[in-house]
């Protein structure tokens, strides 16, 4: 018990001794959300979903704003410089963060449609950069202030107000200076700079609202972010619960930021009360998002292929595993999932994905998928390759067709005929509904009768380990289908997800997820997935699983947090899985 004891006490103060060396690391550059006026929405690089945006949200590389008609976004630095966006824009950051060798600051975006208002609040220094791209040109920044606007043709126009723009389109760059102006029309250089008419400026009332929402911080949001520690630490104390075992838990968690890089450690402790059952020191997660280069590693959940034919929702199921992203925004580039190397345990996952996309189009992507499970027996080996395209056909929505065809069945080659046999193609339509707040998708789907879509799924793991996976059959004939649901936002309080699967000769399928939101730091989420229902309120069976989390504040930084899992077996007997824990915000 002593040794195991001094270990903790020991891997415990060195990340202690940590926090005295943290100020001193470079801190991460943001973009924070200081004003908004009607319909703002975000898409977090990590996430599929455009979301409500929100007063001091913050913004990093990868991430995109979407300002809709009769609405306004103003954008402010650490050095108060500021990007005011208009009605109907859409602006992607790229690349907002520090050169490698000099640190100097580099700030790097995209303006798809509409029109942004510039102020640089200090002269750059050799080294720093701002360039804000278009679908036509590319503008950089020497100027202090500008405009600078896309139409929906892509025409882009520059209005410089201060100092200098270097516009360069077509292998042609000009210098557009203080009180000129320059349009460049696709697949035109830009024209020579004239003398600015006529400017359309931002908004009063947006002004004003800024200016009270500054008043309203003692202190501004942009300095405390630079204050901002890359190490932040929470500490854990509750019971831990499986089965007929029941410990307590102390645990030290801390987060770390470098950057785009975030980690996440777990450093815990478990007793029954008379002795130290087992320490754990691990990487909870590590995570990575650049605009070519994104890196996850951890639990998996969510993770999809073939536009959800190949993999649906997949996860690693308490094991974890690695996604790694390169990508060039324009061309393509290619996903991977592939397993930790440092898993432990009696059924370690050995599943592997690889996506190649291409982009022949602005608007079109093709891609090359498969996903294979290399078990070391070879008798649970698995194999799914396909085909997909997939066109936005307005920013708002995209329609997609994918293919996929089984390789390999129970270690069974395409040699088989029952292996060859096994495929299914699926039509879908996605449209987000800016107004509700909400995406809507369906999907139609066509398959062989012993070809099962999504066969990488969210229990495949765990069936995996039961042995309820399917087996190898023969094809007597095809089964249509089709998949209705919907995300949705309401007043950025309650988000709710829903999705119904119904097929010809198969019962269908119910997924749920509702999120409540009363605060920061008082919040509830329950989920709930059921594979087979037999009948239309039947809710539960073997393949049901609820989650319920809830946090609630009992003091200033003092949080209580309830977790409960619940799984059933094959009689239908329920299984519970649950935390209680105190989280100390350090």
């Amino acid at each position: 018990m002593s040794k195991k004891f001094i270990t903790f006490v020991l891997v415990f103060l060195i990340f202690l001794f940590s926090l005295a060396f943290s100020q001193d690391s470079p801190k991460p550059r943001v973009a924070i959300i200081t004003y908004i006026k009607g319909n703002v929405y975000v898409k977090k690089l990590t996430s599929e979903l455009w979301l409500p945006a929100k007063v001091k949200m913050e913004l990093t590389s990868g991430d995109k704003v979407w300002v809709q008609q009769n609405s306004q976004a103003i954008l402010q630095f650490s050095d108060k410089s500021t990007l005011k966006l208009g009605s109907n824009t859409q602006l992607d950051i790229l690349n907002l963060d520090y050169e490698k060798d000099t640190k100097k600051e580099i700030s790097i975006f995209k303006l798809l449609i509409g029109k942004i208002w510039a102020t640089v609040e200090r002269l750059l220094s050799q080294g720093e950069r701002i360039e804000i791209q278009t679908p036509t040109a590319v503008a950089g920044v020497r100027g202090t202030e500008w405009i600078q606007e896309v139409s929906e043709d892509g025409t882009t126009k520059i209005w410089t107000l201060r100092g200098i723009v270097f516009l360069t389109a077509k292998d042609k760059t000009i210098e557009v200076k203080e009180g000129f102006q320059s349009v460049v029309k696709p697949d035109e250089p830009p024209s020579e700079p004239s003398e600015i008419k006529e400017i359309e400026r931002f908004d009063e009332e947006g002004k004003k609202e800024e200016k009270k929402e500054e008043k309203k911080e003692t202190t501004p949001e942009s300095e405390k972010v630079q204050r901002a520690s890359i190490l932040s630490n929470s500490l854990d104390y509750g019971l831990y619960k499986r089965d007929t075992l029941v410990l307590t838990k102390l645990s030290l968690t801390p987060e770390l930021s470098f950057g785009a890089l975030k980690l996440g450690l777990d450093l815990s402790l478990y007793t029954n009360g008379e002795d130290i059952s087992y320490i754990q020191a691990k990487v909870k997660y590590g995570e990575l998002n650049l605009p070519w280069l994104g890196f996850r590693y951890g639990t998996i959940d969510s993770f999809n292929l073939g536009y959800g034919l190949i993999a649906d929702r997949y996860s690693t199921y308490e094991m974890d595993g690695i996604v790694l992203r390169l990508e060039d925004p324009k061309k393509g580039g290619v996903l991977t999932l592939f397993p930790s190397p440092f898993n432990r345990g009696e059924n370690i996952t050995s599943t592997y994905a690889l996506r190649l996309f291409y982009r022949p189009l602005s608007r079109l992507e093709i891609g090359l998928n498969g996903m294979f499970d290399l078990d070391s027996d070879l008798s649970k080996r698995q194999g799914i390759v396909g085909i997909d395209a997939g066109y936005y056909f307005t920013k708002n929505l995209i329609g997609y067709l994918t293919f996929a065809q089984r390789v390999i069945h129970d270690g069974i080659s395409l040699e088989d005929k029952r292996v060859l046999s096994e495929n299914g193609f699926a039509l879908g339509l996605q449209m987000s509904v800016p107004t509700l707040n909400s995406i809507l998708y369906v999907q139609g789907l066509s398959y062989s009768d012993n070809f099962t879509p999504g066969y990488f799924d969210a229990y495949y793991e765990r069936n995996k380990i039961l042995g309820l996976l399917p087996t190898i059959t023969d094809s007597i004939k095809r089964i249509n289908g089709l998949i209705l649901g919907f995300d949705s936002n309401i007043l950025h309080i309650i988000s709710l997800s829903m999705r119904y699967e119904s097929y010809d000769y198969k019962m269908p399928n119910l997924y749920g997820n509702l999120n409540l939101s009363l605060g920061e730091r008082l919040r509830a989420s329950l989920s709930y997935e059921q594979d087979n229902i037999s009948s239309p309120f039947q809710f539960i069976n073997n393949n049901t699983i609820f989650v319920l989390n809830m946090i609630y504040p009992i003091a200033q930084n003092v949080d209580a947090i309830l977790t409960v899992k619940r799984i059933y077996d094959s009689d239908g007997n329920p299984k519970d899985i649950y935390y209680l824990t105190t989280k100390i915000r350090l």
